[in-house]
């Protein structure tokens, strides 16, 4: 998908996502010093699909009302596998259209593309009572630099993926991908930047400031 990867550049939440505080991005900063999390970095825009996902699925953007406890152990892995087996036999994969006018997420669709995949899973493990800070839609770039959207699933071992590309829920470093940007913990609405990406930015905007000062 890449127009997911121009619309982080293009548009996004543009009122909202300025307002999001910086501590916000570094949420669990001390257990993201372990190679099991992924690192978060400053805000992102959010892709321009997933703004207009919100605008039509309002509930599967808000924070949580209510205390949920995430499932411990192997409980949260079983849990895990099975919605990723589950949805990825659900839905035929298909090419859907890029054009960010017509094109849409869309929960549990019988076909459609890893859009649909990821959104349908986070949507089923938050019916099954897994907390929305734990479930993070996530965009990274393929080997080939295509974009793709897959779930991260933050448990207390570490953040795991569910990918239409995959039959396994992997460790986020067992993936060969680069990790771009991913829903905030702190409010499901905006986006951080993630991984070496994330980094790489900061890095220049330090050095934009310093260049200034």
């Amino acid at each position: 998908m890449n127009w997911v990867i121009k619309s982080l550049v293009a548009m996004g939440i543009a009122s909202t996502g300025a307002a999001a505080k910086a501590e916000i991005v570094n949420d669990g900063s001390l257990n993201q010093a372990n190679g099991a999390f992924i690192r978060e970095y400053d805000n992102a825009l959010a892709p321009l699909q997933f703004v207009k996902f919100c605008m039509n699925n309002g509930s599967e953007c808000a924070p949580d009302t209510a205390e949920r406890t995430l499932p411990s152990g192997e409980q949260a892995m079983s849990m895990l596998r099975e919605v990723n087996s589950a949805v990825n036999a659900s839905i035929t994969p298909m090419q859907k259209s890029t054009n960010p006018m017509v094109a849409r997420w869309t929960i549990a669709p019988s076909a459609g593309d890893c859009n649909d995949y990821a959104v349908t899973k986070r949507h089923q493990l938050i019916e099954m009572g897994w907390p929305t800070s734990a479930l993070r839609l996530a965009v990274v770039l393929t080997n080939g630099g295509q974009g793709h959207l897959v779930l991260v699933a933050r448990i207390a071992s570490g953040d795991f993926v569910l990918d239409n590309l995959s039959g396994s829920v992997r460790p986020w470093n067992a993936v060969e991908y680069e990790w771009i940007s991913m829903q905030s913990a702190g409010n499901p609405r905006f986006w951080v930047a993630i991984g070496q990406h994330g980094e790489r930015l900061r890095a220049t905007r330090l050095a934009m400031l310093r260049t200034v000062q």
